[in-house]
């Protein structure tokens, strides 16, 4: 397979199956209170034929889907207005 490099340029580029060893959530608390809790979890990993020249490592590239978890305090919260519901997309929890 071919795949492009942020170059602009494409170079030959192989698939590469893998097994998830851990996948943890990085957590960062915000000074308003706030905590995130963030997840990234990978669903490619593609090395090319690439190598890192002061390594000799070949370069790896990775596809990945983000997962982000909010937990916000009571003080900021807003709720959406009486009229709307649940199934309209707004959950407060």
């Amino acid at each position: 397979m071919k795949i492009r490099l942020p170059n602009g340029r494409e170079v030959e580029a192989e698939q590469v199956d893998f097994e998830v060893v851990r996948e943890d959530w990085n957590e960062y608390k915000l000074e308003d209170g706030t905590v995130l809790k963030f997840k990234a979890i990978v669903t490619d990993i593609i090395r090319t034929e690439e190598y890192d020249p002061t390594t000799g490592n070949p370069i790896y590239h990775v596809r990945s889907t983000n997962i982000l978890r909010v937990k916000v305090p009571e003080h900021l919260r807003r709720l959406p207005p009486s009229g709307k519901r649940k199934e309209e997309g707004v959950e407060v929890g």
